[in-house]
């Protein structure tokens, strides 16, 4: 089993685990506004000819969460990272990597005070040129990847518990997966990943207790 996989079976089973309900667990307020910065590891959704045995690199992952009422908030996420996009065609497969920054708008649901879900719209922007990582195409005949274009568009969906508060600080743990929409003919660029890191509240009414 992969890397990343096992850390996504890890948090499945911390989600029921029942020490989060003991913090004092996150409480949504209309005006409140928390920061989240977190390392984020991820991996390209594909198992074929070239892929990785363990998670592709690391990235940053950084969220700015903003409470519109007692069970919702909007939330905006920045995510750098070297994604790698693969891509086959008459037999042959190739594999390119490109640094890019990945930025999502999207809304968050509170479905429990340490446990919510997140649907967000994604665009991803490359912060240079790609790199060939592998290729079995003839010289100089590999088909273009997504890492060729200027923006990739996609959906992220996540699901993020609560480990640990205490006054302004808390650590979170999530689970994410983006899956892209503007992928071309038999190219492979969805992802998951999982961020580990900590939430600050950063200002609002509801000043958290020391």
């Amino acid at each position: 089993m992969d890397y990343c996989k096992l850390i996504l079976a890890i948090l499945s089973f911390i989600l029921f685990f029942p020490f989060a309900n003991s913090a004092h667990a996150y409480t949504p307020q209309r005006g409140n506004v928390h920061t989240v910065l977190a390392p984020y590891v991820f991996k390209t959704n594909y198992d074929g000819e070239g892929a990785r045995t363990s998670y592709d690199s690391g990235g940053l992952y950084w969220v700015i969460l903003g409470d519109v009422n007692d069970r919702g908030s909007l939330e905006i996420t920045t995510i750098f990272m070297n994604k790698i996009f693969y891509r086959r065609d008459s037999g042959y497969t190739v594999a390119e990597k490109s640094q890019v920054v990945h930025v999502s708008a999207g809304y968050r649901r509170w479905l429990k005070p340490w446990l919510s879900a997140s649907m967000s719209l994604y665009t991803s922007y490359p912060l240079g040129d790609a790199e060939k990582i592998f290729n079995t195409f003839p010289q100089g005949n590999a088909v273009a990847t997504y890492a060729e274009e200027n923006a990739e568009t996609g959906l992220d969906f996540g699901l993020q518990t609560e480990l640990w508060s205490r006054g302004r600080y808390a650590l979170v743990a999530e689970g994410r997966y983006s899956w892209a929409l503007t992928k071309k003919h038999d190219e492979f660029s969805d992802q998951y990943g999982i961020a580990i890191g900590i939430r600050y509240f950063f200002q609002g009414q509801d000043t958290p207790r020391e």
